[in-house]
């Protein structure tokens, strides 16, 4: 599965963040690995595409939690319709015990955490969401005639056919990793058309914006630096509030000022990287 699995990195990550298995109902059970001080009541919840597992986050999950935020990064049970994922996902926030939560939602992720803010949007629960490569419906896969077959489909099967999609071409070492992690296909372009990006930006108009140079599909593995430096920017107007994925007074996880270079890299480039 690639240089990833095989790094220190990871294995530092199996070896020392637990994965939990949490049963919210008799057919729904949820895969995470929650990482950080429990004492935090709003932390950070990653949700992954839909050709990953929890561990693709194990780059922000690791390096956010030395920090001292809360971070639980998560892997979805067998469901089939919107409204079971967003009151299955709630049974599992209400589980932890959680006042908010911040959600980073990775192509269909992101998608998840829009319905979710919108599902629970009377008593809002979503305090801030950051989006990685999304969408704001599934018009575009309708498209394809063998869409009404996908429930059919193992998991294996329907992870090349996402991938397949993607076009094949040279890539650095970092991204082709990082693609190689997921599934044994690579590309460096978005998955996303730029209609579909230009959607997401006229429904975020006042959302901050980042931009990564390169990175391919998997920027939280190709280029953790710069996402998780994001990450923190986002994050740290919370701090010091009841909504902070850190705990309070706490200096453990302040974000040193970034240099000016650093925050002319996150604001200029191609793969984008959204929060509101």
């Amino acid at each position: 599965m690639g240089e990833f699995m095989e790094s220190q990195e990871y294995q530092s990550f199996r070896s020392n963040i637990p994965q939990r298995k949490i049963c919210v109902s008799d057919s729904e059970t949820w895969t995470i690995y929650d990482a950080g001080p429990r004492t935090v009541s709003c932390p950070l919840i990653f949700l992954p595409p839909i050709s990953s597992q929890a561990d693709i986050f194990f780059k922000q999950i690791l390096t956010l939690s030395s920090m001292g935020y809360r971070v639980i990064s998560v892997e979805y049970p067998v469901l089939w319709t919107i409204e079971e994922f967003c009151k299955s996902f709630r049974r599992l926030v209400d589980h932890l015990q959680l006042d908010k939560v911040h959600l980073f939602g990775a192509s269909l992720g992101g998608f998840l955490a829009q319905k979710f803010a919108e599902h629970t949007h009377v008593s809002p629960f979503v305090h801030s969401m950051i989006l990685c490569n999304t969408f704001i419906d599934t018009s575009v896969f309708r498209k394809t005639g063998s869409a009404q077959t996908y429930w059919m489909l193992p998991a294996l099967v329907l992870k090349k056919m996402v991938m397949g999609t993607f076009n094949k071409g040279l890539v650095d070492d970092r991204t082709a990793d990082s693609i190689d992690f997921v599934v044994e296909s690579v590309n460096d372009d978005s998955a996303l058309c730029p209609s579909v990006k230009e959607e997401m930006c006229k429904c975020y108009p006042e959302a901050r914006r980042a931009h990564l140079k390169n990175g391919g599909n998997f920027p939280y593995l190709s280029r953790p630096d710069e996402v998780n430096l994001f990450i923190q920017i986002h994050l740290q107007k919370f701090l010091d509030t009841r909504y902070s994925a850190i705990e309070r007074n706490s200096d453990h996880g302040r974000l040193h000022q970034a240099s000016t270079q650093q925050q002319d890299d996150i604001a200029a480039n191609d793969h984008s990287i959204m929060s509101s």
